[in-house]
């Protein structure tokens, strides 16, 4: 990540997610769709769209490894082994 400092002109919001739904390929952009498991007001369950994540590949990436290190080692380790294979497979 970056070691230039973060600032906040504005307030952004934290946002709670469940889940996330597949990538959408964007040109040379990926789009992250974040959602939260809910119950609908008939009762059934649903994924309602809290928060919309566009960026390059190698930014994605970057916050995928960010998030990862935070994981136990053996999903660390998996990422890591996605990460290092040919740039067909993702």
């Amino acid at each position: 990540m970056s070691t230039i400092p973060i600032v906040e002109p504005c307030v952004c919001s934290d946002v709670f997610v469940t889940g996330a739904g597949p990538l959408t390929f964007m040109g040379d952009n990926l789009r992250l769709s974040l959602f939260v498991s809910q119950r609908s007001y008939d009762g059934s369950p649903e994924n309602a769209v809290v928060a919309k994540l566009v960026g390059s590949r190698a930014d994605m990436l970057q916050i995928a490894a960010a998030i990862m290190r935070g994981c136990s080692g053996e999903v660390a380790d998996s990422f890591v082994d996605f990460l290092e294979a040919p740039s067909g497979r993702h």
